[in-house]
């Protein structure tokens, strides 16, 4: 762990008991770990069109595909560095506790039994053509130990997975989630020019083995960068970049990734509609959107929430950045709840899918029983 982590433990162990709506995070092979917070327990819910004239921190659940709404931390109280953590816990020692309850929703987990069930139903909805691709989720609900802390938690995943946006975020009476998360939704230069990224497909690293990737994952893959291609399109951007698929790697997973490139000049005020318009890609929910939206509603056990929404820092140190949360767990009083799912489409088999769920849980899990033996 690093020598100067302990002001930063304080200030989210003083924010977390304030009640504070706030967020900590360290962008993808920076190394450096910034703190936001709001100077008052407020929630605040935007329309994600308004965010493009704010400063803060952004996290839209699953569900603001529907309403298109997201929640908003203000920049308050920002830092990058331990004198700037020691400036935001003296100012917090100041205010007043609030001690909201944690009234946090318990999660549905699945069996093994029910999910195998519930696929081969899916699988052959996309067999008869009802749809393309559908991804499907579930949730694994662990004890959380008393010796378990939420900041060491978030700093071990960040020493962990560098090349990926680790995150802790808290939002009174909504919930504590903690991530490490591989894909951009959308990430917006100094300059005004916007990358995009495409990534699906699965498959485990093995040391000494080149990944074969199968029609299946490519097919994934696909859909998704002809769905960012088509929402460009749809805004009347038609210059663009699109790069070449490459394999990728987010810890002991590898994933197909495409990136996409849109100069600021083509924009214009377009960056909300464009991210309301991206959200959710068919890597988190299916082609066509409507109707795997339908099917996720029924069948899954669980609410989303924030699993499969977007978060990150706008308009934050010069950076606007947003990532789809994956990889990530909702921290509770008494459970610790992973969200992990995968994309079905007609040549998906069951109990394959069973296994990436358990796979990619790897991610978080690997860190939980290290922190639980500490």
């Amino acid at each position: 762990m690093k020598t100067n982590s302990e002001p930063l433990i304080n200030v989210i162990n003083s924010l977390i008991k304030k009640a504070f709506p706030f967020a900590v995070y360290q962008y993808p092979g920076s190394g450096e770990i910034c703190i936001i917070a709001q100077s008052e327990p407020v929630h605040l819910v935007y329309n994600i069109d308004e965010i493009c004239n704010l400063n803060g921190f952004l996290i839209a659940p699953f569900e603001s595909v529907k309403t298109g709404l997201g929640y908003f931390i203000r920049n308050d109280l920002f830092a990058c560095e331990s004198k700037g953590f020691e400036d935001i816990l003296n100012k917090i020692k100041k205010t007043v506790s609030v001690n909201k309850p944690n009234g946090f929703m318990p999660a549905c987990e699945m069996t093994r039994d029910e999910y195998l069930e519930m696929a081969e139903f899916v699988i052959e909805k996309l067999k008869r053509k009802q749809l393309a691709k559908v991804v499907m989720s579930r949730v694994i609900s662990l004890k959380r130990e008393k010796s378990f802390s939420v900041s060491d938690f978030f700093l071990k995943l960040a020493e962990k997975y560098k090349g990926a946006f680790v995150y802790l975020f808290f939002i009174p009476d909504s919930g504590m989630w903690v991530g490490a998360t591989p894909e951009i939704l959308l990430s917006r230069k100094k300059n005004g020019d916007v990358v995009i990224m495409s990534l699906a497909g699965t498959a485990k690293i093995e040391k000494g083995k080149n990944i074969i990737w199968g029609s299946k994952e490519k097919e994934e893959q696909q859909y998704v960068s002809d769905y960012i291609s088509h929402q460009l399109k749809k805004l009347g951007i038609e210059e663009f970049y699109e790069g070449p698929v490459k394999t990728v790697a987010a810890g002991h997973i590898a994933h197909l990734q495409t990136i996409f490139e849109v100069k600021a000049e083509q924009l214009e005020d377009k960056t909300g509609s464009l991210i309301k318009g991206l959200h959710p890609t068919p890597a988190v929910c299916g082609l066509p959107k409507t109707n795997a939206y339908k099917i996720i509603q029924a069948f899954e056990k669980h609410d989303r929430r924030f699993y499969t929404g977007y978060l990150g820092p706008w308009k934050l140190n010069g950076r606007s950045d947003l990532f789809v949360n994956l990889r990530c767990a909702e921290i509770t009083s008494d459970n610790i709840n992973l969200y992990v799912g995968g994309g079905f489409t007609a040549d998906s088999i069951p109990e394959k899918e069973w296994e990436e769920t358990e796979l990619k849980a790897q991610t978080l899990i690997k860190v939980i029983n290290k922190e639980n033996k500490t």
